[in-house]
């Protein structure tokens, strides 16, 4: 059995969903064929087998209900080599539908588009981390500037006071 990744999950998954389209495709198809083939006269021969074929199943359900008491008293072990035998194919199933999903996956990751679009992230994340680094380093010359107006300020009006107090002493004189 191959060790799980924290991914298979997801890789099951998307192995499901594509396995799943792969079926209705199928079927769809089938259907169609099927339907185009059919006139009055073939769907009177389907219709006759499909009453015969019910008849034989009717039998051999009243056959089963005569058996059935006898069929009760070994289900407990039929049970329990049946569920073995179901988790056995889900597990095998789960693994092959990781696999399938992995490969999916794998697939669009080489795709010409998908690494367009990393490549294109990429950028975008460059552009983005450089806009930082200029708005941070226009903030930081800005915040220089205003301390540098600001004192700058101080020093005027501490001089203009200066000379605004000498001036009015001068006056009186």
């Amino acid at each position: 059995m191959a060790t799980r990744t924290p991914v298979t999950p997801f890789y099951a998954l998307a192995g499901a969903g594509d396995l799943a389209v792969e079926k209705f495709r199928a079927v769809s198809d089938d259907v169609t064929a099927r339907f185009a083939k059919l006139d009055q006269k073939t769907l009177q021969t389907e219709l006759t087998k499909a009453q015969s074929e019910l008849a034989k199943r009717f039998e051999a359900i009243v056959a089963d209900a005569k058996t059935a008491p006898a069929k009760l008293r070994e289900l407990p072990v039929t049970a329990q080599a049946g569920f073995t035998t179901v988790l056995g194919q889900a597990e095998e199933t789960y693994e092959d539908l990781a696999g399938r999903g992995k490969e999916l996956v794998e697939r669009i990751r080489s795709q010409k588009a998908t690494e367009d679009l990393v490549t294109q992230a990429k950028t975008t994340v460059s552009k983005a981390k450089a806009t930082r680094t200029t708005a941070k380093k226009t903030a930081d010359t800005a915040t220089r500037n205003v301390k540098a107006t600001a004192t700058s300020a101080r020093k005027t009006a501490k001089t203009a006071s200066k000379a605004a107090t000498t001036a009015a002493t001068k006056v009186g004189d």
